[in-house]
């Protein structure tokens, strides 16, 4: 019901045997290509998920068990006879995960009402911003098409169709489920790129959003609170505060208001970087001259700036130096924060990061800003980017550049 409500007419349809039907268990490493994998109509099995049943290619016999297909195949099975799942197993393995998505309006309106006058001025309508969500290779594997699946459903619950940046070789299994898909440009920051274009020829602000986003949320009570070194109280006030989890839409029009209404008139806006806000904390809610992560940010028609396409990952600091030279200013919520799957879902950047691969963009990187991006102090493959504690405008830029000293921003 999850897959057919998801995907609609895209929901393809499987010719089962009588008496059987898709199940969610994860395809047997073992079970050779043709053969189908389901489960028995009506059968609850030990863990409530129905009794699992494999089906000949020619769709004739029915088991149960892997030592009654070996017999009658007249063979032990292992790995090398095992053919991956296909893409309609995956569906039925991950759509019945996908939860249902919502958002309170009181909540999005205690968000607005955060904003000062001048900035609920410049709040921006959500077709005004064009919306695009950066993925590749997330289909598959039955967890990634799972976030997938959550960061259209939360755009969706928001009135919102996104645009999908992938790549070019599962960009018809994207559209299979659903998504207005395009091919990404033929890489990260191609893609990155190619959304920014894209809404500038729109005349629109562009809103950048990673596939595996479950929650945005803001901290509204800690709007005004900053506390300066002192992990006990910031941790005791973080787990205290009033959270209100909004949806993407609502995020990005409530930065893209605050940029337009602050004096140093940014035109790249963000969120912090961590999940624990206790981090954030340490900084007023709105700080100008921070890292700006890249799975969630906003950035101006107006901009130039685009992304290195040297860079095959952290693009995203080059990014925030790379504005705040330009413009003077980037514009970071420190009050607003993501739950985000960085490392652990299959695709995406994860199929390309390796220790070798972050060295060889820490190198990149270090080169073109050699004072303002510095070694993570724990971590060796991350890197940090300290804001400047004073000026603004070309001085901020200048020691943006020149490695300005103050804050503690850190790694992806």
């Amino acid at each position: 019901a999850a897959k057919v409500a998801a995907l609609g007419k895209r929901a393809k349809k499987i010719d089962w045997p009588e008496g059987c039907m898709e199940g969610t268990w994860k395809r047997p490493f073992w079970l050779p290509e043709g053969w189908l994998h389901g489960v028995k109509v009506g059968t609850s099995g030990y863990t409530g998920r129905g009794l699992q049943v494999f089906i000949t290619p020619d769709r004739s016999k029915k088991f149960y068990h892997r030592k009654d297909i070996e017999k009658y195949l007249g063979r032990a099975l292992s790995a090398a006879d095992g053919a991956p799942p296909t893409f309609d197993e995956l569906l039925a393995n991950a759509m019945h995960r996908v939860p249902a998505v919502s958002f309170s309006a009181k909540q999005e309106e205690s968000l607005f009402r955060c904003l000062s006058d001048e900035e609920k001025g410049q709040l921006p309508k959500a077709r005004d911003i064009h919306f695009c969500v950066i993925s590749a290779r997330r289909t598959a594997d039955a967890q990634s098409i799972k976030g997938c699946m959550v960061v259209q459903e939360s755009f969706k619950a928001a009135g919102v169709a996104p645009r999908w940046y992938v790549d070019a070789k599962s960009l018809g299994e994207y559209r299979r489920l659903g998504l207005d898909a395009v091919e990404d440009g033929g890489s990260l920051v191609g893609a990155r790129n190619k959304a920014l274009n894209e809404a500038k020829r729109l005349g629109k602000a562009c809103c950048e959003v990673s596939d595996d986003i479950s929650k945005w949320a803001y901290y509204a009570s800690l709007d005004t609170t900053v506390v300066h070194r002192d992990d006990k109280e910031a941790n005791r006030l973080a787990k205290a505060a009033r959270r209100l989890v909004v949806s993407p839409v609502a995020a990005a029009r409530f930065l893209l208001a605050r940029m337009r209404a602050h004096e140093a008139r940014p035109k790249l806006g963000g969120v912090l970087p961590v999940a624990n806000i206790a981090r954030g904390l340490a900084h007023a809610s709105a700080t100008t001259r921070h890292f700006i992560l890249g799975d969630f940010f906003v950035a101006e028609a107006s901009s130039c700036v685009r992304f290195d396409r040297k860079l095959t990952l952290k693009e995203d600091y080059d990014f925030t130096c790379a504005h705040i030279e330009r413009y003077g200013a980037v514009l970071r919520c420190n009050r607003m924060v993501l739950d985000v799957s960085h490392y652990t879902n299959a695709g995406g950047a994860v199929s390309v990061r390796s220790a070798e691969e972050e060295q060889k963009n820490i190198k990149l990187l270090r080169s073109k800003w050699p004072k303002a991006i510095r070694p993570h102090p724990t971590r060796d493959n991350d890197v940090v980017l300290p804001g400047p504690r004073k000026g603004r405008g070309k001085a901020a830029a200048n020691a943006a550049a020149n490695g300005g000293g103050g804050g503690d921003e850190g790694g992806e």
